[in-house]
Formats: C-alpha cells, structure tokens, sequence
C-alpha cells in the first residue's frame, strides 16, 4: 500500500468519525426535529454507502471494518429508518466506538499495533523498541472505545437525551484530551527522547535522559541516526 493510499484512507476515516462522533451528536436533535428520524436516518445509510468501501478498500484489512461492523450500522439505521424511533439513531456512536475498539484490538495481532503504524507514518525512523509501548496504548484505548460504547448504549436507552448530549459531547471528548496529555507526559518520562523547543527542554530538566535505561538507549539511537542520515548533532 502507498503513503498516499494510506494518508487517503485515513482521512476519509477520520471525516466518518467526525461526522459521527462529534458532528451527529451536536446536529441530531435539530435535524431530526427539523427533517424527522426517517430522513435522518436515509442519510445516515447514504453516506455511509459512499464512505466505508474506500475506506475498507485502502486501508489494510485488519485496520478496517468487518461486515459484522458494517452490518451493526446499517442495522441500526435501517430501524430507524423502518420505525421512525430515534432511540436507534443515538446508538450510533456505540456502534462506532464498539468498532474502533475491535479494530484497535485486531491490530495487536503479530506483534504490532494500530498505534505503532501512526507513529512509523509520522516518523518512519522510528526503533524497534517502541513497538511494547504502543501496543501498551493500543490496548488502553481499545478499553476506552469499548467502555464509551457501553456507556453511549446506556444512556441511550435508559436515560434522559440531555444525559446522551453531554456524555457523548462535551465529557467524553474532555476526557479524550486529558488521557492524551497524561499519556503525553508518561511517554516523554518513559523514552526521553527530546529534540529541543520550551517543551522539551521543560522535560528534559525533570526527566533527564541519561538517569534511567531506556532514556540512555532512546537517545544513544537517536544520535545514530541522527549520524547515519548526515544531520548534525543535538547541541544541550
């Protein structure tokens, strides 16, 4: 598969999962109270037609959804369409974030992960050595996706809609931001791998790279790139 293929694939998946985990929540009630569940749900089968083949057909076969998925989709917006009650249209986003966690799951399989290919895509050079770590990630978000699927589910059938706006809104994307800079930070501390800039320096001075192993292999391997690719060294 080629970079551009891959880059294709992943931004095509990345607008489906806008549209349906920020977009849908924020616009449904108004469509809905505006064209009715029927129409919403018509679209909703629509554009999903026009985005998942590609999506599936450029991505690799484990990053990509399974008919089980695809089938739990239109499943659901096939009810809606069929009933007319929104109750299906909110289980929406469970279906999508029960799918992110069987994809992240899925790419554990044969020792690599769905995080370790984002970084190989962002930096190619990357070592061996980080492929623990990520699979470590990839298993920590595969419990969040599938936890918020959980609780999406609930809240759409058990409590009030304003509950399902604000889980599926405000909350879950807040918690989304503060696991990532937690998980920012244990990285950082963990491999120390700096490249200069306020941030890094601010690490660097807390999380010295030659007091603890993996900073002293982390940054011994960074300087032999650094070397093999004719680029200066890192001045301190």
């Amino acid at each position: 598969m080629t970079d551009y293929r891959l880059a294709r694939a992943a931004l095509l998946a990345g607008l489906a999962f806008a549209a349906i985990a920020i977009g849908f929540p924020l616009f449904a009630e108004w469509v809905i109270g505006r064209f009715g569940v029927r129409a919403l749900a018509a679209t909703m089968i629509g554009v999903s037609l026009l985005c998942l083949r590609p999506v599936s057909s450029a991505l690799p076969s484990e990053l990509s959804f399974r008919t089980l998925d695809t089938a739990g989709l239109f499943a659901l917006a096939a009810a809606a369409l069929a009933t007319g009650e929104r109750t299906f249209l909110l289980l929406l986003p469970a279906w999508l974030y029960l799918a992110l966690a069987r994809i992240a799951l899925a790419s554990l399989r044969g020792g690599g992960s769905a995080i370790e290919r984002f970084v190989r895509q962002m930096q190619p050079y990357a070592p061996d050595f980080i492929r623990p770590y990520c699979r470590q990630v990839t298993l920590l978000w595969a419990g969040l996706f599938a936890a918020n699927a959980l609780a999406i589910a609930a809240l759409a059938l058990f409590a009030p809609l304003g509950w399902w706006h604000a889980w599926t809104g405000w909350v879950t994307w807040a918690a989304f931001a503060a696991i990532t800079a937690v998980e920012f930070v244990v990285r950082k501390a963990h491999f120390r791998i700096y490249d200069g800039g306020p941030i890094d320096s601010l690490f660097e001075r807390v999380f010295p790279a030659e007091r603890t192993e993996m900073g002293r292999r982390a940054s011994a391997y960074k300087l032999e790139m650094r070397r093999s690719l004719g680029m200066p060294e890192r001045r301190h």
